[in-house]
């Protein structure tokens, strides 16, 4: 007659891949529990259906543009060394603390820091920057 073959449970202690495979396990009933398996499973099953309807979507024209919009604004935040942007924003924040302590600053007062180097320099930019889209529109 056969014999039963006794059942050993694995210790834990000596394979290394028993904490992986736990994690694993926990995992995946966690997504399981709040359905995100169904969804996937939901999603490779309509497979070329999906595709078509996400290239539907991509495929106007504002979305194009938005795209290559977006494409242009990180090349041109990419360009700003973070040294300049980090000056501009401190400047900034530091700018709009003191004016709410203060009363608003004179005509002649905003004229006479029009003198000032940086002053030109940053509004030669701007005015740059204004020609520019005066010309795209």
């Amino acid at each position: 007659m056969a014999q039963p073959i006794p059942f050993i449970p694995p210790d834990r202690r000596s394979d290394p891949n028993a904490d992986a495979i736990a994690s694993a396990v926990e995992l995946l009933q966690l997504l399981h529990d709040r359905g995100v398996l169904n969804l996937l499973r939901g999603m490779v099953g309509a497979g070329d259906q999906l595709v078509q309807i996400a290239t539907a979507a991509l495929d106007t024209p504002e979305v194009i543009r938005g795209i290559r919009n977006f494409l242009l604004l990180t090349k041109f935040f990419a360009s700003i060394p973070p040294d300049v942007l980090n000056s501009l924003v401190q400047t900034a924040v530091a700018g709009a603390e003191r004016e709410k302590a203060q009363e608003a600053p004179s005509l002649l007062h905003l004229l006479r820091r029009l003198n000032s180097e940086n002053t030109r320099h940053a509004l030669a930019v701007t005015l740059d920057l204004v020609d520019s889209v005066g010309k795209g529109l």
